[in-house]
């Protein structure tokens, strides 16, 4: 057992120990403006005595001096834990580690990001272009008094592009992203070939009306819908009474083609692991089957509170936190028709790429009230202009459950957790300024 855990005689303790090593490249106005390498490591701890939690956090990995006399200071002020720490298990076998993204080095994330930027500027040559790489090479330790020993190291790689036209009038700002823990699936091909075809579709801006229309939003402005579901199916929002969700497994709160999973067990995937940050295996759960609610997802703490099997949704925002209800990849089902396809069935809508002010109006209960940021008018199946100063709202249950035209037939990875597809629903309030 490891010395520091040892000093707790007795007592319950689990160590979290993480270092994480990165590889930022940063391109301003489409000029190399930083490369930094960084490495960050550090040990947590979090101890139970006299049935309450205390935690404390070090840098100073060697030995930890101190680091046990801290936590056991905060116990005394600490909440009470009716969690116990696990002991050691058979986890899943996942895929975390690529070595190509290891060996990338400087002159590899610097000629990757030149030659996106090439490729933009070549599409229009009014666009001011910041672009970022960032590789990430980290590993997690977790060790503690039940017998638990778990190591694993993850990679991973995320570009991001965020452009700006401007024009007399007008200021065009665009952003993509692309997140991957293997390189080889790191979709720039699809970062610059978005790009240029919003630049294209938003050289003309036209009105929108203000009314009921359906939206669709693309696997990036999908986050209107799915954070309040993201909020819903988390295990302590449900135990506390906060979750519209209560009570209602077994319900059909969906449309019957809607199915949702979290898994973090998915080859690649950027959340996934072999165990949470709480040393519990992680699992594909079920969170809705065909428009039924299924499961709701738990870390250890709100697994104890609500008598319940953790889920393998313990997440920690680096070591100095304590770990809480976390999503690993949400995965969201498809349907039979592209994108495009979607688009070309519709007389008139809206089609959402982003919204300004995420998390607005009341995300518990599912609505929202978002501007949009990138946005585009329907008309007659075709993409006819972009779309300003337009307003949407709605609830999402509501619209999921009643008003779902359709699912894309892909699904992208976005916002780090969500693998969606394009979800295209009716009945959103769209307020526009009519010229």
């Amino acid at each position: 057992m490891n010395a520091l855990l040892e000093e707790l005689k007795g007592r319950q303790g689990e160590l979290y120990h993480l270092q994480t090593r990165t590889l930022p490249v940063e391109f301003r106005s489409g000029k190399l403006e930083s490369i930094k390498s960084k490495e960050l490591e550090g040990v947590a701890l979090r101890v139970i005595d006299n049935g309450r939690l205390g935690f404390g956090t070090t840098t100073n990995v060697k030995d930890g001096h101190g680091l046990v006399d801290a936590a056991l200071a905060t116990a005394a002020f600490g909440e009470k834990a009716s969690l116990a720490f696990p002991a050691q298990d058979d986890f899943p076998s996942v895929d975390t580690y690529d070595q190509a993204i290891v060996e990338l080095s400087e002159r590899d994330l610097v000629e990757l990001g030149e030659d996106l930027i090439a490729r933009l500027e070549r599409a229009s040559s009014e666009v001011d272009i910041n672009l970022s790489i960032n590789k990430v090479v980290e590993t997690v330790k977790i060790t503690n008094t039940s017998g638990l020993d778990a190591k694993e190291e993850r990679t991973s790689i995320l570009l991001s592009v965020d452009i700006e036209k401007a024009r007399e009038g007008d200021i065009f700002l665009l952003f993509e992203e692309a997140q991957a823990s293997y390189l080889n699936e790191l979709q720039v091909d699809r970062i610059a070939n978005n790009l240029i075809q919003q630049l294209r579709w938003g050289e003309r801006i036209v009105p929108t009306p203000s009314r009921s229309l359906p939206v669709v939003f693309s696997p990036a402005g999908a986050i209107c819908l799915l954070l309040p579901l993201v909020v819903g199916f988390n295990g302590k929002s449900v135990f506390m009474g906060t979750s519209p969700l209560r009570g209602r497994i077994g319900e059909t709160a969906f449309s019957t083609d809607l199915s949702i999973a979290d898994d973090g067990t998915i080859p690649h995937g950027l959340r996934s692991s072999s165990f949470d940050d709480e040393g519990i295996p992680t699992a594909h759960t079920p969170l809705v089957s065909n428009g039924v609610i299924k499961r709701f997802v738990y870390d250890l703490r709100a697994a104890a509170l609500a008598g319940v099997e953790p889920t393998g949704n313990g997440s920690r925002s680096g070591f100095r936190s304590l770990p809480k209800v976390g999503m690993t990849n949400v995965t969201i089902s498809t349907g039979t028709h592209s994108q495009d396809e979607i688009i070309a069935e519709l007389d008139e809508g809206i089609l959402v790429d982003s919204v300004l002010g995420l998390g607005q109006g009341n995300i518990i209960s599912g609505q929202f009230s978002n501007n949009v940021a990138v946005a585009f008018k329907i008309e007659h199946g075709k993409i006819v202009g972009r779309v300003k100063n337009t307003m949407i709202a709605g609830n999402a249950y509501a619209l999921l459950k009643e008003s779902l035209i359709g699912l894309g037939n892909e699904r992208r990875c976005v916002h780090g957790m969500l693998n969606t597809p394009t979800i295209a629903v009716d009945g959103v309030n769209v307020v526009g300024q009519v010229k």
